[in-house]
């Protein structure tokens, strides 16, 4: 008796398992079921500035890798117009942007180092996903670099 009913639980726990597992799986409402870490493609452009709003040249902008990338930290220069731009590149989660003035007086005296968050810039999406969680966006940067 005791074989019976531990059979009958078994099947009918393993017919509700299913059930359930087939229900997470469903289209209905959510889309499509997919698996992955989500992730933006993105171009940084931007430009840095001094407080008076005089162009700064040859400030690295520095984006590090986030600990999920293994393309490692994304490095530019300022031209002589202060604009910068971060080619193409993948961030998983958060990430920051670092401006860093690393010749000293050579550009026009010593700044101090900013940063800003890439969730608070001003983002326009310039190309669609193959799936919910890609794409590729432009950021825009824009640095205000005080003097040391």
């Amino acid at each position: 008796m005791k074989v019976r009913i531990n059979h009958w639980y078994q099947t009918v726990l393993t017919v509700l398992l299913s059930m359930l597992g087939f229900e997470s799986c469903s289209t209905e409402e959510n889309g499509t079921v997919e698996y992955g870490t989500p992730y933006v493609n993105y171009i940084i452009k931007g430009t840095v500035t001094d407080e008076a709003g005089t162009p700064i040249p040859g400030i690295q902008i520095t984006a590090p890798a986030p600990l999920h990338s293994s393309q490692g930290n994304q490095l530019t220069r300022t031209d002589d117009s202060g604009a910068f731009e971060l080619g193409e590149f993948t961030l998983y989660g958060e990430g920051l942007i670092i401006a860093e003035d690393i010749d000293g007086e050579t550009n026009g005296g010593e700044f101090k180092n900013d940063t800003l968050d890439i969730a608070n810039l001003t983002c326009k999406k310039i190309e669609d996903g193959k799936s919910w969680y890609e794409g590729k966006f432009e950021a825009y940067a824009k640095f205000k670099l005080q003097k040391k």
